[in-house]
């Protein structure tokens, strides 16, 4: 047996439109994007997972048989994936792994490093014990490990995107993905380097959007109409500040993501177009939901400047990154981000882990 028997990367993303909208049931256009999340390794006959996390100087060791969360650990990925797999006769108890992981996504920046890590985890284990998974399989049972065993707020954008790759439009009642574009030239990617709380975020926006919804007595973003909205501005009823907008941040942003959609359905799209989309989705996601920074919002400017046609906050926001539309500028904006404090990377749109062919 080789030392390395399958090789698996999985890549991020960014979400092109509809942030802080996949987890209240509405579309998403998101796009996997060429920084990469790896796993490597080998299967053996004792029941145990050693798995090596050079890139974090950790090592988890556990044991394959009734497995078990850490109880300071509410995030235990690694043992969902086995767990999750086990349960459906995927993986094997009585047998172990030993796995290096590494990765060039940066973490808790808003490219989804932590569902790469359940994608690309699920899909390797499948893989290593025989099994091959169709892309909505793995994304089913990657958000199952990350989101449904550990009751967190997000929803499937992130999985589904990673595990088809490219630029999608992503619908939830009923799951389906759609392709819009195989590529995508002029996305460049800031990362402000500040930290975020992806799951506080989540949680706190998706309570009040469902706080407002059941003040109109409405079940669903999607049947809110323009006079509910105008209902909100002139109301002086108890519904918090943040809850009304929430609630508008959510009309506004499906609508932007609609607008989008039809664009993309063109065989040659309208790049200023594209943009100006992008940076009325920034607008209604600071404006309303209070998720840009001061640091984003210098790295937007110095990008505008440079040429950018577009720009928004990319993730759950409170810090992470922001992306820049910029087809034939992306070098000068490249370097205008890096003159200002961020971290720059040209972005090409990618396949997913699913297309993966397997090494060794």
């Amino acid at each position: 047996m080789k030392l390395m028997d399958l090789n698996i990367r999985a890549p991020g993303r960014v979400v092109l439109f509809g942030e802080h909208q996949d987890y209240l049931g509405l579309p998403v256009i998101p796009a996997a994007i060429d920084l990469y999340m790896t796993v490597y390794g080998k299967k053996h006959e004792n029941p145990y997972y050693k798995i090596d996390l050079p890139d974090l100087k950790k090592k988890e060791q556990f044991s394959s048989f009734n497995i078990q969360y850490l109880g300071d650990r509410d995030r235990d990925y690694l043992r969902a994936g086995v767990k999750v797999l086990q349960e459906e006769n995927v993986v094997p108890q009585n047998k172990g792994v030993v796995a290096t992981i590494t990765s060039e996504i940066p973490i808790q920046a808003g490219l989804s490093s932590s569902s790469a890590l359940n994608v690309v985890w699920i899909q390797f284990l499948a893989r290593l014990f025989g099994a091959e998974l169709d892309p909505l399989s793995l994304t089913k049972l990657a958000h199952k490990a990350e989101v449904l065993e550990f009751q967190e707020p997000g929803g499937m954008q992130d999985h589904m995107v990673i595990s088809h790759g490219y630029l999608n439009y992503e619908e939830f009642d009923p799951i389906k993905c759609t392709r819009l574009r195989e590529n995508l030239p002029g996305i460049v990617i800031g990362n402000s380097k500040d930290k975020k709380d992806t799951l506080n975020t989540l949680r706190t926006i998706k309570e009040a959007v469902n706080t407002g919804l059941t003040y109109l007595g409405k079940s669903n973003v999607k049947q809110l109409k323009e006079g509910d909205i105008t209902e909100l501005n002139n109301s002086y009823s108890s519904l918090d500040s943040f809850s009304i907008n929430a609630l508008k941040a959510a009309f506004t942003n499906y609508n932007i993501t609609q607008f989008a959609y039809n664009e993309f359905l063109k065989v040659d799209i309208d790049q200023l177009k594209i943009g100006d989309l992008l940076s009325k989705h920034h607008e209604s996601l600071r404006d309303f939901l209070d998720v840009s920074t001061p640091k984003i919002e210098k790295l937007i400017r110095a990008a505008t400047d440079a040429g950018a046609l577009g720009c928004k906050i990319t993730g759950s926001g409170n810090g992470g990154c922001m992306i820049a539309y910029c087809p034939g500028n992306e070098i000068k904006v490249k370097k205008a981000i890096e003159l200002n404090g961020g971290e720059a990377h040209i972005a090409h749109v990618v396949p997913g882990v699913g297309r993966n062919k397997i090494v060794g």
